[in-house]
């Protein structure tokens, strides 16, 4: 990964920062500076490159709950948009850099408010990355761009802030730091922090299966097995019910048949008598209806002439009408008007005529008119437009003379403020002098306030560590005695942890656990056997009751096929019956008659007209084969059911077939399995079945034996975690004591050292102030300054300050008079040129105003002015057109009267030929109604006119609803005999089926009495059944219960095993444990960066501890403590350290850009000179090093910086310094 540019904008302090290392001076050195005052914003560079590649920075990470009010906006306090600079609508960071697949690649972290406003609402931050070579955008998202650019650079968040982005302060405190504290910051440095809560979940599930364990021992006292015995009695007693059941169920079955039969025939005598009543009921309707029903016969046969009679009906009222029509059209007359109407029209035409000669004579003068209207309208425009000028010409005349007065005042005032611009100068001509070295001045003040602070500083640094100093040798004597009382303490806890070794030893746990397990597993083994016996009891039990349905269903199913054979005879017989009567039915002439189609005539009579069609067929055949259809779907009926009674039997016997097979399987499967539960018991010593109660006891004795090496076990865990703790007390006083030992002699060379630094400070303090008096002398000022530095400071700033204001507000005020005398002189020429055009303008509107007077003299003598020759023509050609419509008008009713009296003529000719049609239609249909009418009265006599007429009268409806209803009631009398006779064979075949002469009263009594005997039974055997079923699971669980404890057993000893080896609550066992693995990878990274810092030194683990000690090659390879380095040494240590961690973070990854944050303000000058060789040393091979200080002794030695510079306002700027 290597960073190309970097580009800041509105963050923080910086409001614009471009930084491109591949441009000169950063493209051409290999290490650079980022340099700058505390708070001016070198930080903030860093912060930029982690929000444009991740979305988030190192120094906000922490807080992750907290919110703070920004700007509005409640945020929380690990965003990054507080980073966002007040006032800003909106901020970004972009950097550059190449990928780890060599190509170049653009990531942009962008944040603003809604709107674009400075007061909008924070928006949800923007990440994107581009590709260079083509400029596709890759991602848009927060999420993709992260986990993009984490596979583009090749490393995480965490392991990019380790491995670019180091602090070397940290390495410090892990030189220093206890084995223990070693180990914490180790696995926050490299982020292994896993191992720890691996040691917790080791810990915590060996707590949960010790639990799981306790919990399972305790269930398996619940379950409750029956004795041999017991088992044996209930299953006899079983069996017994269930027979006694069938026999109850076998005459509840009998008893039900029976009453089945009783009810059916009360049913059937209840039909018998309902269709006798019936009859009697219908041959009454049928006496009723004969009246009725001759008159609807004779209606029907007059029907067939009442379309003779609609149709002399409707003739008689045409004829009526028509002749009215003749009458009423005969009497319109057409000859006057027509003459009236001629006379119109010869007057219309001769209005006409003189309205067209008035026109052609007032042409001419119509055109003159307008002629003179036009260069009226012209006229008046120039008149109009050359007012209009005059006006504006005026208005610009009087602005300019406006304008050249206030022109004139302000050169006026302007000359008053130079002058007392000019006074204020001379008065304060004292500070010209720090006014024209104040850049140089000012940092010099700057430099003297420092240097008073750092005086301040290590004085009082002084005072403190004189007062720890005291302090720590009065904690010295304390430490000691605490020190050989925690020895004793020690010891007597070896001493118990030998005793509880001693009681273990005498236990052994493998063959303890051996004989526990081999004695339970025969107890279950056993148990299986035990349940296969019981198993076989139950199967051939199930096997004889199978084999006995069986032999019973073989019977059932050889009767049910008797009576399917017998149904199917009687079926084809009543379809043979079926089909003869339907034979014989269409024999008849009622099959004739249902040949007949509406319109086609008859092949008996001819007639086309068939009154009595299908629906007339003769009841008694549809009777007949009503009833014999009838018949034979009920032989169809019991045909399907005992065929479906015969399925049903034949699809149980192959259930109890398959029932049966599987029992036998089943019992030969247990025999097996009895056989290998004999052959695993041989294995474990046992010839028969173990005795219950022994074997329990046994069990017993060796849990207990278990116990007390648990027991134990946990006695000796706690022995040595208290010893552990002991130990560790122990050594945390030794190092305490050492540590003491330690501050003691380092406070002493502080406070040599600050005592050093105060007079050195004072020094340099006195030469910057020569330095600022040679620049500004001014004694009364200096005197101030000695008493009140700050607000002298203060004063002499606002007083240059000032003195800059009027210098500057006095050159602006000359520029000013110079543009104002340019804007006069140009005005006054204006001025000039506006009045010679008004009089122009003047004199021209004069010569236009009479022109339009001359026209409109000629234009009264034509026509008067507020007239219009518009409209005067308009009128002429309107009076034209008015006689031209009502000359049209006048010809077009001429016309229309023409026409209708021609249409009279050709009406009267057609109303009297219609007059003599509709007579001779009225004779024909006459002339056939006689002759119907003397046909018909042959076999009627009693027909007459008067007669047709009353009966055509009535609607034919009313009389084919007393026919139909008359034909309904024959059907229903046919189909009620028919019926009858069906019921009595009934009524005579089921009394051939009685079974028993009991009454139903008898019947119902036993019936009762077998349903409370069935009852009583079943539940009996649901007790018996509940308690066998009950036993059967309780055995099922519990073994499954003990295969559970078994399992948890062997799980419980395999994390016990563990937990005392790895787990802890805190997790800190097995992480101390990983961290040293880690450590020792570290330092091999590490030694091979310290080669190229430092030849004399090697870093190495002592022991398997996390402890670090130094090999010093140049005392013979000679191993000793790292606190026995000096501050140049260890910084070199420290940043070999660094170096290593990111060779481990970015594992394969190849890294051309580093920064380090180290914080060189606390270095003294020697080891400052260490650091920087060291740092050129690493800048040689081969990655371009960014250092991060605003010590001033950094620009002597790194030529190349990027100078962070504070501005006025809050804001910074950027500066890059070197040579290109």
């Amino acid at each position: 990964m290597k960073l190309l540019s970097l580009s800041i904008k509105n963050l923080a302090s910086l409001t614009h920062a471009d930084v491109d290392f591949e441009s000169p001076p950063l493209s051409q050195s290999g290490l650079f500076a980022i340099t700058g005052d505390t708070g001016a914003g070198k930080s903030t560079l860093l912060d930029g490159i982690c929000l444009a590649l991740y979305g988030k920075t190192a120094r906000l990470k922490n807080d992750l709950k907290n919110t703070v009010a920004f700007n509005g906006d409640e945020i929380k306090l690990n965003d990054p948009r507080n980073l966002l600079r007040r006032g800003s609508a909106q901020g970004q960071a972009e950097a550059k850099f190449i990928g780890q697949d060599g190509e170049r690649y653009i990531a942009r972290w962008k944040i603003e408010r809604a709107r674009k406003k400075a007061d909008g609402k924070l928006k949800r931050a923007e990440h994107l990355l581009i590709r260079c070579s083509d400029e596709s955008v890759l991602t848009q998202s927060s999420s993709a761009t992260v986990n993009k650019v984490e596979q583009l650079i090749g490393l995480s968040f965490e392991q990019f802030t380790r491995a670019v982005l180091l602090a070397q302060h940290e390495f410090a405190a892990f030189l220093k730091a206890s084995a223990d504290e070693r180990a914490q910051l180790l696995e926050c440095l490299t982020g292994t922090d896993k191992f720890s809560r691996l040691g917790q979940a080791i810990f915590e599930r060996h707590k949960e299966k010790k639990s799981k364990l306790e919990q399972t021992k305790q269930s398996l006292a619940h379950y409750q097995i029956l004795t041999t015995e017991e088992l044996t009695a209930l299953n006899i007693q079983l069996e017994s019910l269930d027979n006694e059941l069938k026999q109850l169920q076998t005459q509840r079955d009998q008893y039900q048949q029976d009453m089945q039969w009783l009810n059916t025939n009360e049913q059937l005598q209840q039909k018998h008598d309902q269709y006798q009543q019936l009859l009697l009921e219908i041959n009454t309707q049928l006496g009723a209806q004969a009246p009725a029903v001759e008159q609807a016969q004779l209606a029907q046969v007059v029907q067939q002439i009442a379309d003779n009679r609609q149709q002399a009906q409707m003739l008689n009222a045409q004829h009526s009408q028509l002749q009215a029509q003749h009458s009423e059209l005969s009497k319109q007359d057409y000859s006057q008007q027509i003459s009236e109407q001629q006379n119109t029209v010869a007057s219309a035409q001769r209005a006409q005529q003189t309205a067209t000669e008035q026109l052609k004579g007032q042409e001419p003068k119509v055109k003159q008119v307008r002629a003179l209207d036009n260069q009226r309208s012209v006229a008046q425009q120039q008149v109009s437009d050359s007012q209009k000028q005059i006006k504006a010409t005026q208005q610009t005349v009087e602005d300019n003379q406006a304008q050249l007065t206030d022109l004139t005042d302000q050169l006026s005032k302007n000359k008053a403020q130079q002058d007392d611009i000019q006074t204020q100068l001379a008065q304060s001509s004292k500070f010209a002098s720090a006014h024209k070295h104040w850049s140089h001045l000012n940092s010099i003040f700057e430099n003297i306030k420092d240097c008073s602070d750092r005086i301040e500083q290590y004085q009082h640094q002084c005072n403190e560590q004189r007062t720890q100093h005291q302090a720590l040798i009065q904690q010295l004597d304390p430490l000691k005695v605490q020190i050989e009382q925690q020895q004793q303490s020690f010891n007597e806890l070896e001493l118990q942890q030998l005793e509880v070794e001693k009681q273990l030893s005498s236990l052994d746990y493998e063959a303890i656990q051996k004989q526990h397990y081999d004695l339970k597993s025969a107890i279950n083994l056993s148990s299986q056997g035990q349940k296969c016996e019981h198993e076989l009891l139950q199967l051939a039990t199930s096997i004889d009751k199978g084999r006995h349905q069986q032999t019973t269903l073989k019977l059932q199913l050889q009767d049910t096929e008797k009576q399917v054979e017998l149904h199917k005879q009687r079926a084809l017989i009543t379809q043979q019956n079926l089909t003869q009567v339907q034979v014989r039915a269409s024999d008849n002439i009622s099959a004739l008659r249902a040949q007949l189609k509406e319109g086609e005539e008859c092949m008996v009579c001819g007639a086309t007209e068939h009154p009595y069609g299908v629906e007339h067929i003769d009841s008694h055949w549809q009777a007949l084969i009503a009833d014999f259809s009838a018949q034979q779907q009920s032989a169809v009926k019991a045909q399907q059911q005992s065929q479906q009674r015969y399925n049903e039997q034949m699809v149980a016997h192959e259930q109890v077939n398959a029932q049966l097979q599987v029992s036998l399987q089943r019992k030969a499967q247990l025999i097996e399995q009895q056989a290998q539960i004999s052959e695993q018991l041989k294995v474990f010593g046992y010839d028969a079945y173990p005795n219950s109660d022994e074997a329990q006891q046994q069990v017993q004795a060796l849990e207990q034996d278990l116990k007390r090496y648990s027991e134990f076990s946990k006695q000796q865990q706690t022995l040595w975690s208290k010893i552990k703790s002991s130990q560790q007390s122990l050594s945390t006083c030794k190092q305490q004591y050492t540590e003491a030992q330690q501050q003691l002699q380092h406070l002493t060379n502080t406070i040599a050292a600050c005592e050093q630094s105060t007079q050195d400070n004072q020094q340099n303090l006195s030469k910057l102030k020569n330095d600022a008096q040679q620049l500004f002398s001014d004694d009364t000022w200096w005197l101030s300054f000695e008493h009140n530095p700050h607000n002298a400071l203060d004063s002499l700033r606002a007083d240059v300050e000032q003195y800059d204001v009027w210098q500057k507000t006095a050159e602006g005020l000359v520029q000013t008079q110079q543009q104002l005398q340019s804007k006069l002189e140009s005005c006054e020429h204006h001025h000039h040129l506006q009045s010679n055009q008004l009089t122009q303008q003047q004199t021209q509107l004069a010569q236009l105003q009479q022109t339009l007077f001359e026209l409109d003299t000629q234009r009264s003598q034509l026509l008067a002015l507020e007239h219009n020759v518009d409209d005067w023509f308009g009128s002429l050609q309107t009076q034209l057109e008015q006689s031209n419509q009502q000359l049209n008008q006048a010809k077009e009713k001429l016309a229309r009267l023409e026409h209708e009296k021609h249409q009279q003529a050709l009406k009267l000719t057609h109303l009297r030929a219609q007059l003599d049609d509709n007579e001779t239609q009225q004779n024909t249909v006459a002339e056939r109604f006689d002759t119907w009418l003397n046909t018909q009265r042959e076999q009627h006599q009693e027909l007459t006119t008067e007669r047709v007429s009353e009966l055509l009268s009535t609607p034919f409806e009313q009389y084919e609803q007393v026919l139909e209803a008359h034909h309904q009631q024959q059907q229903r009398h046919t189909q009620a005999h028919a019926r009858l006779s069906h019921l009595l064979e009934e009524i005579e075949h089921h009394a051939a089926q009685a079974h028993s002469n009991a009454s139903k009263q008898a019947l119902v009594e036993s019936l009762d009495k077998i349903h409370v005997n069935i009852e009583s039974t079943q539940a009996q055997w649901l007790e018996c059944n509940s308690r066998l079923k009950q036993h059967e699971q309780n055995i099922t669980s519990r073994a499954q219960q003990q295969a559970t404890l078994t399992q948890l057993q062997t799980q419980y000893e395999h994390w016990y095993l563990l937990d005392k080896l790895l787990g802890d609550a805190t997790g800190k066992k097995l992480r101390n444990i990983a961290q040293t693995q880690t450590l020792k990878i570290l330092l091999q990274y590490a030694n091979q960066h310290l080669r190229s810092l430092s030849k004399r030194y090697r870093l190495t683990v002592i022991g398997h501890s996390l402890n670090i000690a130094i090999i010093d090659k140049d005392m013979a390879d000679e191993q000793r403590s790292v606190n026995t380095l000096s501050g140049g040494e260890s910084f070199l240590v420290s940043l070999a350290l660094a170096l290593g961690l990111a060779s481990l973070s970015a594992n394969k990854v190849q890294i051309s850009s580093l920064f380090i944050d180290e914080g060189f303000g606390t270095l003294d000058p020697e080891t400052l000179s260490v650091a920087l060789d060291a740092l050129d040393s690493l800048q040689a091979q081969g990655r371009k090093v960014g250092v991060i200080s605003h010590v001033s002794e950094m620009t002597e030695r790194v030529a190349t910086q990027v100078h962070v510079k504070k501005q006025p306002g809050g804001y910074s700027s950027i500066q890059i310094k070197g040579q290109a």
